[in-house]
């Protein structure tokens, strides 16, 4: 959280102790009285106003003379204060900080009410930001946003551009706008280094390094990608990687791809990304079965989120991440660690399906022990001795079988490698997975593998943070069922309830921010596995008659995060839980830009969209714009966005778009660890969303 949010907290504390008390002989209950209050503001930037006021009760005369001291300062150090309580902050903070505006009453030079303030120098953020370089593919631009802290600053800057390899050589940037553009030609070196200052105070300022490279997509690298859809017989799914060349081009790969009756490992023979900015592209693929394109938004770490986009009529979401070669052999799924996975698709019968459970690889090939929860069309099951094998190439391709002695079946994936780490929740290693049985018979089912952090015990008390689940299932006559929940456990092992609220569009009927408390319970753990916990969401237990839950059960990756099933209704909700930062938001923390894209679309009636969006705060304007591709049952690329947003103190909020066209979005904002490398931590970097008015509705992902 930001400075300002945990200063705000002491603020509160500090004017419910004593707000604008007043002074003097004679005691509080008689005699004249004096109250000074500035509206709740505990913080004010260097140079920056604050009104005061003073009421004055006991006497006829009202009239208050003002005055500044503080412990760090004396005199215009400490701000000025003019007769009518204009209380202006002084160009440098004083320290200690903190000055106090005394109001003392002109009837009686012993009465008098006090309240104080914390002077601050202004604090700059820029956006995006890592701790390692940016890169910015030559002859691209790249928008940089930046917010003053506090809030009541001028959120105006101006921004230098500082070339390592000297003036005029690193493009150009924008000192208005922060709109950078990278040189056509790379410089040596091609570092450079972009710096936002605050126009009200030159000591307020942040930088973010760059490095110019030659393409978005990294040279002599692998990236590992997965899409979900439709065509026009039913549902597909694919996964794959491709390789690149020195300069970024790609140059072959593999990809797994299931459709509605065939199953097929098909060899990518060429491709291409044909990048308009740093952060948006055209990518190509094409295998025996023909091209297929993509727009293709991207994060601040080269990561990206995607759609189809092209004439063959399949149209669905995905995404691509950057692979990590040393990953790719058996080893990187390390004896004695454990995996939890999350796949959705159909059965046997085109009907949903759902599949989470745990394995432990043995860093070799097989896979001694796991779980499984199943949920076909309604049908749940459940296992506890699972066991497999797993052969990972060299090229980042895989393959893994899961055996489940409970029912006799068998199940044939193919697995490609991401990267990440096996030792902790932060960055956990990843895997893209696809079902290679033929789909008539077996379930046809895709999504992701997860490296479960090992550190906690996974018992009913370690089940406290807050959290925001993303919800998507399938309702009777094949209409979407979306929802976003906000919720903490209380972590008591004698009570263990999960209490919050959520938002959900059941085919277009809208259930707003729904209360509920259930329970919750975490399996034992057992040879076979921890991490498993059975626990209730939805429905509206304050209705009559009463809305049951969903009885889900959750597989966790992490402390209160991971994948989660619904085991008691045919809708198969499935999801993830991810974890929050708890509550205390503020709308400046969402400002910059962010890359977004719908996620595990459940019906060909989605509307899927790739979106840069960039949110802008601007005391007492929060607007968002940017550009969109999406496919509404035509193609429209590049689609102006414009609209405004809100951010309520628990992390839930709204998007109005007013362009294209009216768009209401509830969003539910996030923490995910992935991006655990940023150094500007007090800015969101993840929220979820989803069209709270759309009867077919999907919930869509956005990362900084």
């Amino acid at each position: 959280m930001m400075t300002k949010n945990s200063l705000f907290a002491v603020a509160l504390l500090s004017l419910a102790l004593c707000a604008g008390c007043a002074t003097g002989g004679g005691g509080h209950s008689q005699g004249i009285q004096v109250t000074v209050s500035n509206g709740n503001v505990s913080i004010v930037g260097v140079t920056l106003t604050v009104q005061f006021t003073a009421t004055v009760t006991g006497t006829s005369n009202t009239a208050v003379t003002w005055s500044v001291s503080g412990s760090g300062c004396t005199g215009n150090a400490c701000g000025t204060i003019n007769s009518s309580g204009l209380y202006t902050a002084p160009t440098v903070a004083p320290n200690p900080a903190d000055v106090k505006i005394v109001a003392t009453s002109q009837a009686d030079t012993s009465r008098s009410g006090s309240l104080s303030v914390t002077v601050m120098q202004i604090t700059v953020v820029v956006t995006p930001k890592l701790n390692n370089p940016l890169e910015v593919g030559k002859g691209l631009t790249q928008q940089f946003t930046a917010i003053a802290i506090p809030d009541a600053a001028p959120q105006t800057f101006t921004w230098t551009l500082v070339c390592d390899a000297g003036p005029n050589l690193c493009g150009a940037l924008d000192p208005g706008t922060g709109l950078y553009t990278a040189p056509s030609t790379i410089p040596n070196p091609a570092t450079a280094h972009v710096i936002a200052t605050s126009t009200i105070d030159s000591t307020g300022s942040d930088t973010v390094d760059i490095t110019i490279v030659k393409s978005r997509l990294s040279g002599l690298s692998t990236y590992a990608f997965r899409f979900s859809g439709f065509d026009a017989n039913g549902p597909i799914a694919v996964a794959g990687n491709f390789a690149t060349d020195s300069n970024g081009g790609i140059i072959g790969g593999t990809e797994d791809e299931l459709t509605s009756n065939t199953q097929n490992t098909r060899t990518i023979t060429a491709g291409t990304l044909s990048a308009d900015s740093n952060v948006h592209g055209t990518l190509t693929l094409t295998t025996s079965a023909g091209a297929r394109t993509y727009k293709v938004v991207f994060n601040a770490v080269g990561d990206g989120k995607m759609i189809e986009f092209d004439g063959t009529g399949r149209r669905g979401s995905g995404e691509i991440a950057q692979a990590t070669p040393s990953k790719f052999k058996n080893s990187a799924l390390p004896s004695g660690s454990s995996f939890v996975f999350g796949l959705t698709g159909v059965d046997t019968v085109l009907k949903r399906a759902g599949f989470v459970g745990l394995f432990r690889p043995d860093g070799v090939g097989a896979i001694s022990s796991g779980r499984l929860d199943i949920n076909l069309s309604g049908t749940a099951s459940s296992s506890t001795d699972v066991i497999g094998t797993y052969n990972i190439q060299s090229d980042g391709r895989g393959t893994m079988t899961l055996t489940n002695n409970t029912s006799g079946l068998t199940y044939d994936y193919a697995i490609y490698m991401v990267g990440g780490q096996t030792n902790k929740a932060n960055n956990p290693l990843t895997l893209f997975v696809i079902s290679t049985d033929g789909p008539q018979n077996s379930p046809a089912v895709s999504g992701t593998i997860v490296f479960q952090d090992p550190t906690p015990a996974y018992v009913d008390s370690d089940f406290t943070g807050f959290t925001v689940s993303s919800l998507t299932g399938v309702d009777s006559n094949g209409n979407t069922l979306v929802s976003l929940t906000n919720a903490a456990g209380n972590g008591n092992t004698q009570t263990h309830l999960i209490s919050g609220i959520y938002d959900a569009n059941n085919a277009g009927q809208i259930v707003p921010a729904k209360s509920f408390s259930y329970s919750y319970a975490a399996t034992p753990p057992s040879s076979s596995g921890k991490g498993r916990y059975e626990l209730d969401l939805l429905g509206d237990p304050a209705a009559n008659p009463v809305v049951p839950p969903v009885h889900f059960v959750l597989y966790s990756s992490a402390a209160s995060r991971g994948f989660l099933l619904d085991q008691s209704s045919p809708a198969v909700y499935t999801g993830q839980m991810d974890l929050q930062p708890g509550a205390n938001f503020a709308r400046a923390e969402l400002a910059g830009s962010f890359a977004a894209a719908n996620a595990n679309s459940v019906t060909s009636g989605v509307i899927e969209a790739a979106m840069n969006l960039l949110f802008t705060s601007d005391l007492p304007d929060f607007t968002v714009g940017g550009k969109q591709d999406e496919t509404d049952g035509g193609q429209n690329a590049g689609q102006t966005l414009a609209g405004s947003y809100t951010v309520n103190f628990d992390g839930t909020g709204t998007i109005n778009l007013t362009q294209p066209g009216a768009v209401n979005y509830v969003i539910y904002l996030l923490d995910n660890p992935k991006l655990d490398n940023r150094k500007n931590s007090a800015m969101v970097q993840h929220f979820v969303m989803f069209d709270k008015t759309n009867t077919n509705s999907s919930i869509i992902f956005a990362e900084r």
